[in-house]
């Protein structure tokens, strides 16, 4: 793990991708909350100014209304002493008064009911000398507005609008003309239904009180809306705009402003969400299309150093088989001049390394092969020569002894004849091992089986060792019989010097191209050089000429071992049709 995040692909990922994506994930992140900040601004401050202009559309459709009963206070028979002359004038204008349609009403100035059309309404009672709205009409000459009032008759929820009375001279009176409104079936909340505020926006108004004069969910007329904190604001006489949440959870844009000629005010309010989903979409589009352009970066990237990591990991693994002894092959060039140009420098020496080896090996085969022979010379020359004057020796102490009378001469003639067998049968050992006759004779299977047999006779300590043979015997070269004959004995040869092993499997097999000899002990084991040629070096020289054995057939050796877990030995020999 730690070398894979040492690796140039990780590095260039960890030091130049992710600073990248994170800066540029960062970027969006602020661009897109930036955005979402100015947009929330301008909405606010849009709702505002659009509660502003709509609150004076607002003032001025109620003021109309007054103009209404200000025409017909001007009327001097409303301000007549008698009564049927008072309701007349007031039928009369029945049709410019029909706005009012929960009755025109004539008060006098301490607030008692003179006239009222149609007879006996009176919305707010039939004393309104307490009520602020009366007084203000009273006593100045501007139409006053009640806050939302309940009829007391009815229950219904309605304003009242009141003008002073004036004469000839237009003076006020002291009487008032007042009409009333039923809120839930006028035309009065008009100016605010028509309010087009988005797709889902609406608008509030609000009598001074904080009272609800019209919503578009009619069951809110007459609801107390104090316990929001922006009409407590508007009706304060303030303008402004929030960003709120509902007692449901719902976030809201809300703008608001006073209408001034009536002491109401008016909010408008539209769902945060209808109004930011355009702003999401934005963001999404611009957070995907930020991922697309950092993937796409980092995918190029990634490309990028695949092509230089790639045939670097390439030349990495071709100079570990070169250092191996191993065959390498061509390397594609790259398209990046400075790697091409190691690889051309890495061929070149592969090639001259290879020619090298070849030469080598050529040269190990040829001492191989004139030691074979100086073997095969000095094996013949002990059978012919050595083994032949031990026999002469033998039979003459044969016949000495049989001459010799003295008891204790014959017993020193026998432990001659001791020694001169003993050494007759060690020299036949060497002669054997100079000269396998077996593998000459009878071919490698049974060469092998008597080697074994050999090295269990020689030494009863010795483990215990089993051979297989696998697919059919056949297509091998002597020199390559040789070759595994000579690495089997010099691996029974160590595993018994070192190896203090139990037991050995060896196992031989032939396949269409190529043979293969496995050697396992259960031995102490060691620890492995990485290359062989670290055998030269500590001084292993059995091992390395195994080796030079099976470079000189063409064949390549593995050797696997740790502490405690045996030793293992792998030999490849190619072979093929023409080699049979």
């Amino acid at each position: 793990m730690q070398t894979r995040f040492r690796s140039l692909l990780a590095q260039s990922i960890l030091w130049i991708a992710l600073p990248i994506v994170l800066v540029m994930m960062s970027a969006i992140i602020a661009g897109v909350l930036a955005y979402q900040q100015v947009v929330t601004s301008l909405l606010i401050d849009r709702d505002r100014q659009l509660a502003t202009l709509s609150a004076h559309q607002i003032s001025e459709a109620a003021v109309g209304y007054g103009r209404v009963l200000q025409a017909l206070a001007s009327n001097t028979d409303v301000n007549s002493h008698s009564a049927p002359i008072r309701s007349a004038a007031v039928e009369n204008a029945s049709e410019a008064l029909g706005i009012f349609n929960a009755g025109v009403m004539i008060a006098a100035p301490n607030g008692a009911l003179l006239t009222s059309v149609p007879a006996g309404a009176a919305p707010d009672g039939t004393d309104l000398a307490g009520r602020n709205y009366f007084i203000s009409a009273r006593d100045g000459p501007l139409p006053a507005f009640s806050d939302v009032i309940t009829d007391v008759q009815t229950g219904d929820d309605m304003v009242v609008i009141a003008v002073p009375i004036l004469d000839e001279a237009n003076r006020a009176t002291g009487n008032v003309l007042l009409g009333a409104i039923q809120l839930h079936n006028s035309a009065f909340g008009d100016p605010v239904k028509n309010l087009i505020i988005g797709d889902q926006g609406f608008g509030v108004l609000v009598d001074a009180r904080g009272r609800v004069i019209f919503d578009p969910q009619t069951e809110n007329i007459g609801t107390d809306f104090t316990n929001r904190p922006f009409v407590q604001r508007v009706i304060n006489g303030e303008t402004g705009g929030a960003l709120w949440t509902s007692p449901t959870g719902e976030r809201l844009v809300i703008g608001y402003a006073p209408v001034e000629a009536t002491g109401w005010g008016l909010v408008v309010r539209e769902p945060w969400q209808a109004v930011i989903a355009p702003v999401e979409v934005y963001g999404v589009a611009v957070t995907l299309a930020a991922l697309g352009a950092v993937l796409a970066s980092t995918f190029l990237l990634w490309r990028g150093v695949r092509r230089i990591t790639t045939p670097i990991q390439s030349l990495a693994a071709q100079t570990k088989r070169l250092a191996q002894g191993e065959g390498v092959e061509p390397i594609a060039a790259s398209g990046i001049l400075e790697i091409d140009t190691l690889e051309q420098a890495f061929s070149q020496m592969a090639t001259q390394i290879a020619s090298y080896r070849a030469g080598l090996r050529r040269y190990v085969g040829a001492i191989t092969t004139s030691q074979e022979d100086e073997r095969r010379r000095i094996a013949r020359d002990l059978h012919d020569a050595t083994i032949q004057s031990l026999l002469a020796i033998a039979r003459r102490l044969e016949l000495y002894q049989a001459s010799e009378e003295n008891p204790m001469g014959a017993a020193r003639w026998t432990e001659l004849q001791t020694m001169v067998a003993d050494t007759l049968r060690e020299v036949r050992l060497i002669s054997r091992d100079l000269r396998p006759l077996a593998l000459e004779d009878l071919g490698l299977i049974p060469a092998l089986r008597t080697l074994i047999h050999s090295a269990l006779d020689s030494n009863g300590a010795s483990p215990h060792v089993k051979l297989d043979i696998l697919g059919s015997p056949a297509g091998l070269k002597p020199e390559q019989e040789l070759a595994l004959y000579r690495i089997t004995q010099e691996s029974l040869n160590n595993i018994h010097k070192h190896a203090q092993a139990s037991n050995v499997a060896i196992a031989l097999t032939f396949g269409p191209r190529q043979v293969q000899l496995q050697i396992q002990d259960n031995g102490v084991g060691f620890e492995a050089p990485t290359s062989l040629s670290v055998f030269a070096q500590q001084g292993c020289f059995g091992l390395m000429g195994m080796q030079e054995r099976v470079w000189a057939v063409g064949g390549w050796l593995s050797i696997h071992s740790a502490h405690g877990q045996g030793t293992g030995l792998s030999v490849t020999i190619p072979i093929g049709p023409s080699d049979g």
